[in-house]
């Protein structure tokens, strides 16, 4: 029996799936600048919600591997550039690089035992500690390991709520995939 999840890919690109890849990219664009409008710094310095990350998600679960790092690599160029800089780019690319790995890894090992809730919370959890070890290295302050524990917390808190709304896209954009996006 197959998840509900499970991918159901091809090794074709289609020009559909090039049109919905940019459709995602705009998605992440906008969740991305919109969540830095949402201050959470006083609880954890530099949180945030990870709007854009239910859009890497989705293309997890929607594309091959290729097309989520493609578009998660563009979020955190493009975003960087937008509404960052530099470091922004170096703490971003980290924690996003970990947390797709993370993600994959959870969809294809237990596509079966993990829902896209246990997935996104896993993904924000490795978002979180990848950062937080990017500062490490960055500021070379093992200190900055202190931050992680409080993140942790607001990054789950984060990563269920994403789960929660890849849970209910995902199907639907599948059979919006599936229809040839003709309607």
């Amino acid at each position: 029996m197959r998840s509900t999840y499970e991918r159901g890919k091809s090794n074709k690109t289609t020009a559909n799936d090039v049109a919905l890849i940019g459709v995602l990219l705009a998605f992440i664009l906008v969740a991305g600048l919109l969540e830095r409008t949402i201050p959470l710094d006083f609880l954890v310095p530099g949180a945030r919600l990870g709007l854009s990350n239910a859009v890497v998600l989705t293309a997890v679960y929607l594309f091959r591997f290729r097309a989520a790092l493609l578009l998660t690599v563009l979020k955190c160029a493009l975003l960087s550039v937008l509404a960052g800089g530099p470091s922004s780019f170096i703490y971003s690319l980290s924690g996003s690089l970990l947390s797709l790995a993370a993600m994959q890894i959870l969809t294809r090992v237990f596509a079966e035992r993990i829902s896209p809730v246990g997935v996104s919370a896993a993904g924000a959890a490795c978002h979180s500690a990848g950062q937080v070890l990017a500062a490490c290295a960055v500021l070379e302050n093992i200190g900055m390991l202190a931050y992680l524990p409080p993140l942790l917390i607001v990054s789950l808190v984060s990563g269920v709520l994403v789960g929660v709304i890849v849970k209910y896209t995902v199907p639907r954009l599948r059979a919006f995939k599936k229809s040839g996006m003709r309607q």
